[in-house]
């Protein structure tokens, strides 16, 4: 920019500013700092909801892989030849350190859980725990849909005899994607439960 280019604009910067008195200069100086600020705060409650809603999805994510693989866990344990070893970690301790590693895939975390027969019955006795606490609320509600969500989940991946979900539509005459839509509202509802109530979203 020449010199004299320079000089036009501060002139011009002048001018505009001796538009304003002292006390408008100040109003305008405490609005745009107001502005600044509510961005900032913005921008702050953006991003702690964007991080909760991740934290919630990561952890129905990790419901459902708990779930899965109740029975795979199971029989690991009841397969097991070598004595478990000793710890003193609870069930949430024992999840939260092998699941919330985004890079994890979810074969790491089930060999990784398999990996101590201790930690896996840990999970599996924890798992099982808020089962029943899931189908006593179900039960509870009096709720014909709630109630068959929690057999549904049970018969596909709880119960001893694995089911099909052309065998689960059958039994409670529902087509296969209700059986999907019943298994997704009891993970949701379950996730609650194995993970407390941050799993809950806003």
């Amino acid at each position: 920019m020449q010199a004299d280019e320079i000089k036009t604009v501060t002139n011009e910067a002048a001018e505009e500013k001796k538009m304003f008195s002292n006390s408008e200069l100040s109003e305008i100086i405490r609005i745009a700092a107001q502005e600044g600020a509510n961005v900032a705060i913005k921008h702050i409650r953006d991003e702690r909801r964007k991080e909760k809603k991740q934290k919630k999805d990561r952890r129905l994510y990790n419901t459902k892989l708990l779930i899965r693989n109740y029975r795979s866990f199971k029989e690991y344990v009841n397969n097991a030849v070598f004595d478990e070893d000793e710890t003193t970690e609870d069930a949430l301790e024992a999840i939260e350190e092998l699941m919330w590693e985004p890079r994890i895939t979810s074969d790491m975390v089930v060999e990784s859980i398999q990996r101590s027969m201790t930690r896996t019955k840990i999970i599996i006795k924890h798992i099982e725990h808020m089962i029943d606490v899931y189908s006593a609320i179900c039960d509870k509600s009096k709720s014909d849909v709630k109630i068959r969500r929690k057999k549904v989940l049970y018969d596909m991946y709880i119960s001893d005899i694995p089911h099909s979900k052309a065998e689960i539509a059958d039994t409670y005459f529902i087509d296969k994607r209700t059986v999907y839509k019943d298994v997704e509202a009891a993970c949701k509802e379950l996730s609650v439960l194995l993970f407390g109530v941050d799993s809950i979203g806003e």
